[in-house]
């Protein structure tokens, strides 16, 4: 029979001869020039045609795109960019890596909050292993690394499994899970890795192991909270699926003179303690056509009636205006609160940079306290800033601190504080602004930081991250990666 090549395996044969022919015009550093390997244009060329995917070089007509962090605040330039398709893939890119001394940062969904997805040397981007694949007689459902929360809930939907993921849907799971996982659904089942039954990783010396309960406990504990790209990469992760068939979407408003009412009410009895774990929500402070506007979404886990009866103190507060009253599956709803009642922050511009800060509240506030942060927050130079509650308590505040590398379990919230600017002096302007927010907030927050909101500034990110589960992780470190292959600016350093 006639044997004709596919259309993809044409188009790597040409990238792998136009590395050859740039390969040819290249001088070689002789052995005395060279005081470490080079990766040569032969040997790119010898992994582009190892690999399914493909290489992305600083030359290739798609590397900005390619390279570009979901946040343009985060500039870097790496000398190559390899977009894996499968397991092996990332195999060849760390043995390549290995070989020739090669800087690897590991990429999933881009979405790091302080850039370090991409670095100056190799990016081994998975936003091309995507899958997941239900399996509902073991109550299990397993999950590819490049896999957005869209395409993770649109999996899901429909058929009364669930596992908790974020509000945005361009997150991917392999970065998230690693620093914890936050959503509207963790008060009722926990935060995303504590339902992570294993992990299938491949480390720095090119092995693939499973990390679970039973395997590699050390790793599987380090993984939850760890934070991606200190171990090894993540190539498939599987988690308990939890039954939830429905959700009770709802949004609050208030008029600006009860909100400080409102914050002072919702830390008493609807944060660490008090409200029923089904209940989930973010607390929101924005601009709504340059108007400060105060308001609370979430879903509940169960019936309207039961929502209803759950939010009623809320809706006790004078001003109080039920927003969003709707009913549907839990992958629907997370998609309707995107945008209901209404996007914040509001309008933002195409392109525009974010920088972000964070830190846990375990302090109760008066509500004089709260007017005085809502007062702050009124005065800031553009109307695009955002600042919000991720409340804690229920299925987060119970699971064992020691179980995972997540630490953050006994408090009432995580207040997290976005500015956006556009140009240097704006950035300038946003950022002093915003650390007078911090400093206003400092005397609440317990020195901890969520880890998916890594902020480069922080000066002692180890017990910001991690607390008291440093010294194991940096145990787990040496174990799985005595090297130090993965690393970056705030990696888990050797002991």
């Amino acid at each position: 029979m006639a044997h004709r090549k596919s259309s993809a395996r044409l188009a790597k044969d040409a990238r792998v001869a136009h590395f050859l022919s740039l390969a040819a015009k290249q001088s070689a550093l002789s052995a005395a020039q060279a005081s470490a390997p080079v990766l040569t244009w032969e040997a790119v060329a010898a992994l582009e045609a190892r690999i399914v995917g493909r290489i992305v070089l600083p030359s290739s007509p798609d590397y900005n795109a390619a390279r570009q962090e979901s946040n343009p605040a985060f500039q870097s330039y790496p000398g190559i960019n390899v977009l894996c398709a499968c397991e092996n893939d990332v195999l060849e890119c760390l043995a390549v890596a290995r070989t020739y001394g090669v800087w690897v940062a590991v990429r999933c969904g881009g979405h790091s909050t302080a850039g370090y997805s991409v670095n100056s040397g190799m990016v081994v981007d998975l936003s091309d292993l995507q899958g997941v694949v239900l399996d509902p007689a073991r109550e299990r459902v397993h999950v590819l690394p490049g896999t957005d929360f869209d395409h993770f809930n649109g999996a899901m939907n429909h058929t009364g499994w669930h596992v908790p993921t974020g509000a945005c849907g361009s997150v991917c799971v392999g970065g998230f899970v690693q620093g914890g996982g936050y959503g509207y659904t963790s008060r009722a089942f926990g935060i995303q890795s504590d339902l992570v039954d294993s992990f299938r990783v491949a480390l720095a010396n090119g092995t693939i192991v499973t990390a679970s309960a039973q395997e590699h406990p050390d790793l599987y504990w380090a993984l939850r909270g760890g934070t991606g790209g200190n171990f090894g990469v993540v190539l498939q992760v599987t988690y308990r699926m939890q039954r939830l068939d429905q959700v009770w979407a709802w949004a609050i408003s208030w008029d600006a003179v009860h909100a400080a009412q409102v914050l002072t009410l919702m830390q008493a009895g609807y944060m660490k303690t008090g409200a029923p774990d089904a209940l989930g929500y973010m607390m929101n402070l924005g601009f709504q056509n340059g108007v400060p506007v105060y308001m609370v979404q979430g879903m509940f886990c169960g019936s309207r009636e039961d929502g209803l009866a759950a939010i009623a103190p809320l809706m006790a507060i004078p001003s109080a205006q039920l927003l969003v009253d709707k009913t549907g599956t839990y992958p629907d709803m997370n998609v309707w609160l995107e945008d209901h009642p209404y996007t914040l922050p509001d309008n933002l511009p195409d392109g525009i940079a974010e920088t972000k800060a964070s830190g846990y509240i375990n302090t109760r506030l008066s509500p004089a306290d709260w007017q005085r942060i809502i007062d702050y927050f009124k005065t800031s130079p553009n109307p695009w800033s955002l600042a919000y509650l991720e409340p804690y308590g229920g299925a987060i505040n119970r699971y064992p601190v020691g179980d995972s590398a997540f630490v953050h379990r006994n408090v009432d919230a995580d207040l997290v504080v976005d500015v956006f600017w556009r140009n240097p002096a704006e950035r300038a302007q946003m950022e002093a602004w915003l650390d007078g927010f911090m400093q206003l907030v400092q005397p609440f927050l317990n020195g901890h930081v969520y880890q998916n909101y890594p902020d480069a500034r922080l000066a002692d990110f180890a017990s910001a991250y991690w607390g008291p589960a440093y010294p194991q992780l940096q145990r787990v470190k040496a174990a799985y990666d005595p090297g130090n292959f993965f690393h970056f600016q705030q990696s888990i350093r050797l002991p």
